[in-house]
């Protein structure tokens, strides 16, 4: 009986009594702990993996983004082939289709794709389809794109009236300027330290007008964005400028070695082997009161000089166009100044008569180049200036009380320190200087719409788009 009572003892501390319980708790909290940390090793690697593959779908993005700029850049730069070809470099269309183009930007692969004008972009004339690919990502965008040639570009036509200051790049209007005509430019414009506008205002897709507190736009005129693409020089410059030009007029008559017509062009300072005209270096060069009067025709030259009170004049009834050569070809280094009017010189036309409905001017075309930066510069109270500049890979610097009535078109514009651009009432640009809009001229093609795609491209290059 004591035996049992021993036993029925025990077993009762046995089962009061908390002995053995560490094993068991510390093998529990070993396993929960195993389990937190396990979840944290799987979600930090999943973070990491999410990062990744963000890192990777922004650098597709950006890289379709950049093959989607440079096809916009070809079409801009080139269009004028596709008069003649259903694609650029004379590339055959396949399904409506130009073959895809490759590249690569930061590490990360493009290619893009091109339609024929009028073909499989609905309501669009033309589309561009730029896939980006980083890290195994892959993302595709379309911009789709309408033809503007022949001024049915809605190019500032308004209140405002047509756009007489435009720009491929950034435009800067400060410092007391005063612009008087319609505005527009595929980057951004910044009016300010009392700078003004009076007409509309045109700028860029994705980019912005920055009116500044002491920036001015005159009452009624809109502000808009729109991409209108300036075609280059080369597009509509005659092919055998460089050998069928009016040069022969500037040349000084010295011997029977001169070409016939020497000296046709008039001058009123000496004339000399290198002014007005250097056949050495093709410029064009007039200072000191003088005056030189162009007669007519096309030129084609590298520099334009005009300073210390000099005139360079259209005659009346003449037609002038001045073309500049690429700096490569003439030799130049970055930051060459090409036109460069100053102290008191200017740029005037006997045919620019606005009471009586006149407005002949002349043409200044500058080719610009990609590589090497050009300027062209009107500075230092150089009057009033009549004429027509297109220069659309060139820097133009209007400044210092000058006077500028015609049209301005440049790459990058800076207009400052008193400087007025206006255009009186009546003129229109005349057709013949007008080669990026003119009827029958090389096609120019706007950005419309941008949209990223979604999908396969099959069985278009814009399917899902």
């Amino acid at each position: 009986m004591s035996g049992a009572r021993s036993i029925q003892a025990r077993l009762l501390r046995l089962l009061c009594s908390e002995r053995g319980m560490a094993l068991p708790t510390a093998l529990f909290a070993m396993i929960a702990s195993l389990g937190l940390a396990g979840a944290a090793v799987i979600s930090t690697v999943n973070v990491q993996q999410g990062s990744h593959r963000d890192s990777d779908s922004k650098s597709a993005i950006a890289a379709a983004d950049a093959g989607a700029n440079v096809a916009l850049l070809r079409l801009k730069r080139d269009s004028a082939e596709l008069v003649s070809s259903s694609c650029l470099e004379g590339a055959t269309p396949s399904g409506g289709w130009c073959p895809p183009v490759s590249g690569e930007v930061g590490g990360a692969e493009y290619s893009y794709e091109i339609s024929e004008v009028g073909a499989g972009c609905g309501a669009y004339d033309m589309c561009i389809v730029s896939t980006g690919t980083g890290g195994g990502v892959s993302r595709r965008v379309e911009v789709s794109l309408t033809e503007t040639v022949g001024g049915d570009s809605g190019e500032g036509e308004g209140e405002g009236g047509p756009e007489g200051l435009i720009g491929d790049g950034d435009i800067e209007i400060e410092n007391n300027a005063d612009v008087r005509v319609s505005v527009g430019t595929n980057g951004n414009v910044h009016v300010y330290n009392n700078g003004n506008v009076c007409g509309n205002i045109r700028n860029g897709v994705g980019k912005e007008t920055v009116i500044d507190e002491n920036g001015t736009q005159c009452e009624g005129y809109t502000i808009t964005e729109e991409d209108i693409p300036l075609p280059p020089v080369s597009s509509f410059m005659p092919a055998d400028i460089a050998t069928n030009n009016s040069n022969y007029r500037l040349y000084h008559c010295v011997s029977a070695d001169n070409p016939a017509g020497c000296q046709e062009d008039t001058y009123s300072g000496k004339w000399k082997s290198d002014i007005p005209y250097d056949p050495e270096t093709r410029t064009i060069s007039t200072f000191n009161n003088a005056t030189l009067t162009l007669g007519g025709g096309d030129y084609f030259v590298c520099k334009l000089e005009l300073a210390n009170n000099s005139h360079l004049i259209m005659a009346d009834g003449a037609q002038v166009r001045i073309f500049f050569d690429t700096p490569e070809n003439c030799g130049y280094s970055s930051g060459v100044k090409q036109i460069d009017v100053s102290n008191n010189a200017n740029i005037t036309s006997t045919g620019y008569q606005a009471d009586e409905e006149k407005f002949d001017l002349p043409g200044l075309y500058v080719t610009g180049s990609d590589s090497i930066e050009t300027i062209t510069e009107w500075s230092n109270n150089s009057g009033t200036n009549e004429f027509v500049l297109y220069a659309p890979r060139s820097h133009v610097v209007l400044k210092n009380n000058s006077v500028f009535s015609g049209t301005i078109a440049g790459n990058t514009i800076h207009v400052s320190e008193n400087a007025i651009v206006k255009n009186d009432d009546g003129y229109e640009l005349p057709p013949h200087l007008d080669p990026w809009q003119t009827e029958g001229g090389p096609p120019v093609f706007a950005a419309q719409y941008y949209v990223e795609c979604s999908g396969d491209p099959v069985p278009a290059p814009n399917a899902g788009c």
